[in-house]
């Protein structure tokens, strides 16, 4: 046993261990037993007789708080007693649970009689029972129980929904809640107009309390943050409840290119060539040359340039040159 109590932690994580010791009072403190124990921190919390000979047989330790309240109850299909007791849990810290699947059974939808009748039929009549030896009779009646709640309350599997931080939510308002899921409770049972009145009663001052708590929650938590701009950011993003950024994209710089290139090569396809005349191409392709200038007399250009309007031109005449001929420039106007 101490091999197998080593291997639980040292420190105020539960444990309990319990079950048929099968020492009396009078083997029990010579036994060794509760010295091992003791040396786990495990605390023996005595009750009373367990067997139907007087003998308390059935043992429970406990760790680190005591088991509280323990009673026992004779059956009739065993020497040994039902042993129950209390014990309290220390509150765990709450998980961050992400897409949790539970699987349970849905208790509340049957009775203890449904249970007990449902047992009882299963199991052999009681002198075959009772002739059983101890593991196989332990075998059957776990059996027993285990097809009876696979047949009253199967197992189900449900999805655990995310739930928001509530850091707001003080004692007063959880117990508010509590006492307002009852009167729905006791509404939907009984179907009458003085229950749902109190029920829609508890349920608009439980609305007027949560906004009273997330405003003034809210408002104290702005107040402490207010010279740090970052997390006064993140606080109006958690009340904001801005969307998710998008997903990066996979589009490269090569397929930026190809998207157009593509584009342009499907624009292009569009346009249908222009059909061209050969004969016209060739009338028109030749450029015509200035290869020879004719002389010109001073008295045509200046009868040309009193008929034109507007002349944009100073017109300037030079006397003749060395070869007999008048050189004329023109000169813009500004």
């Amino acid at each position: 046993m101490d091999t197998l109590l080593s291997v639980f932690p040292s420190d105020s994580t539960p444990l309990t261990v319990l079950g048929d010791f099968n020492l009396p009072s009078d083997k029990l403190h010579s036994s060794g037993l509760l010295a091992l124990l003791n040396s786990f921190s495990l605390s023996f919390n005595s009750c009373p007789p367990t067997h139907k000979e007087g003998n308390i047989l059935d043992l429970v330790f406990t760790h680190p708080s005591p088991a509280t309240d323990m009673t026992v109850t004779p059956l009739h299909i065993s020497d040994h007693h039902l042993v129950s007791f209390s014990i309290t849990l220390p509150v765990l810290p709450k998980r961050n649970s992400q897409h949790l699947s539970l699987t349970r059974r849905n208790l509340h939808s049957i009775s203890p009689s449904s249970v007990a009748s449902c047992t009882l039929s299963s199991l052999p009549d009681h002198e075959s029972f009772s002739s059983l030896p101890l593991d196989s009779a332990t075998d059957t009646l776990l059996s027993s129980l285990s097809s009876t709640m696979d047949l009253l309350c199967p197992l189900s599997t449900i999805r655990r929904k995310n739930s928001s931080p509530t850091p707001w939510l003080s004692d007063v308002l959880r117990n508010n809640w509590r006492e307002l899921r009852s009167a729905a409770r006791k509404w939907k049972k009984s179907k009458l107009d003085t229950d749902l009145i109190s029920y829609r009663t508890l349920l608009s001052k439980f609305s007027l309390d949560v906004t009273s708590a997330k405003t003034s929650f809210y408002k104290e938590k702005l107040e402490t943050s207010a010279q740090d701009s970052r997390k006064l950011h993140n606080i109006f993003s958690s009340l904001l409840n801005p969307p998710a950024p998008p997903s990066p994209s996979s589009l490269t710089a090569e397929d930026f290119t190809t998207f157009y290139t593509e584009k342009i090569e499907m624009i292009c396809q569009t346009f249908t060539s222009l059909p061209t005349s050969p004969t016209s191409h060739s009338q028109h392709s030749a450029t015509p040359s200035l290869t020879q200038l004719s002389t010109v007399a001073s008295e045509e250009v200046l009868q040309i340039s009193e008929q034109l309007h507007d002349f944009p031109y100073s017109l300037c005449s030079q006397p003749w040159d060395n070869h007999g001929q008048s050189t004329i420039l023109f000169f813009p106007c500004h």
